[in-house]
C-alpha cells in the first residue's frame, strides 16, 4: 500500500475524542511539530469533536514546551513535547490516552 493511500485513509477515518474535553497547547509558534500537527490533524479533530475548546498559549519562560489534556471528569494530562519527533506520534498519543482515560472510567 503506498503511502499516499494511507495518508488518505488516516485523514479521512472519524476520529471521536469521548472524554477529552479540552486541549491547551504551550508551544512557541516555531515549534515543526505542532505546527504539522495543526496543519494535518488538527482539522480532522476540530471536525468530528466540534464541541472540544483548543487554546494557544505562550510557554512561560524556562518552561518546557507542553500540551494539557482536560478530560471531562475533571483529571488532566500533561503530554511533555520534547519526546516527540514528528506530528503523528503526538497525534496517536492523544487518541491512546482518550481511550485509556475511557477504559478507565
Amino acid at each position: 500500500m503506498s503511502i499516499n493511500r494511507i495518508n488518505k485513509i488516516i485523514l479521512c477515518s472519524r476520529i471521536e475524542l469521548k472524554t477529552i474535553d479540552k486541549i491547551d497547547f504551550y508551544t512557541e509558534a516555531s515549534n515543526n511539530i505542532v505546527k504539522n500537527f495543526c496543519d494535518y490533524f488538527l482539522p480532522q479533530l476540530k471536525y468530528n469533536n466540534f464541541n472540544i475548546l483548543y487554546t494557544f498559549n505562550k510557554p512561560e519562560k524556562n518552561a518546557k514546551e507542553k500540551i494539557v489534556l482536560f478530560t471531562r471528569n475533571g483529571e488532566t494530562h500533561i503530554i511533555n513535547l520534547s519526546l516527540y519527533k514528528y506530528s503523528h506520534q503526538l497525534y496517536e498519543r492523544i487518541i491512546y490516552l482518550d481511550k485509556k482515560f475511557l477504559e478507565k472510567h
